[in-house]
């Protein structure tokens, strides 16, 4: 009797945990929110969602500059799509000139020019981006992006000055 009613608790748990899986899945709750912010088609969810989140709600920022900024973010993560592409084409190129037994440079200097093409594209759109960023802000808002830049570098490192397990810079 008492193994029957931890069984159909233990039930109950799974399908409360499954229920609450899918609705975070689908754009709900933490992960994502209804909005199309941070989840949805086109929005953010995950842990870039809560970069941003966390971003937009240090620059206490309007939703019509939350919205300018995502669309850069978005303009940007399509260029990634075509860097990963990029990444297979160049594999099969470096496989093809080692296979053959003697490199062709013609052929791998398509592939470099590929590159180059791409990263002047990536370039551009980085450039577009910051301009997207810099014209959505306000003057106060753009000094705090600037010392967050300079405090814990472009990609949220440590600080410079963090070394060993020794905290001699300032944190945040």
């Amino acid at each position: 009797m008492l193994g029957a009613l931890i069984g159909a608790v233990c039930v109950i748990g799974a399908f409360k945990v499954a229920r609450r899986a899918l609705w975070h899945r689908r754009g709900h709750g933490w992960g994502g929110g209804c909005s199309p912010r941070f989840g949805g088609e086109g929005g953010f969810a995950g842990r870039r969602g809560g970069l941003l989140r966390w971003l937009f709600e240090r620059l206490e920022t309007t939703p019509g500059q939350e919205r300018a900024i995502a669309d850069a973010v978005v303009r940007l993560r399509k260029e990634q799509v075509a860097i990963r592409e990029e990444i297979g084409l160049t594999r099969a190129d470096l496989a093809r000139a080692v296979e053959g037994g003697i490199v062709d440079e013609s052929a791998l200097e398509e592939t470099f020019a590929r590159h180059d093409r791409l990263l002047a594209q990536l370039r551009v759109g980085w450039v577009e981006a910051l301009k997207t960023v810099c014209e959505t802000l306000d003057p106060r808002q753009r000094q705090e992006v600037a010392d967050t830049l300079a405090r814990r570098g472009f990609f949220g490192g440590r600080p410079w000055g963090w070394r060993m397990g020794r905290d001699v810079g300032v944190w945040a």
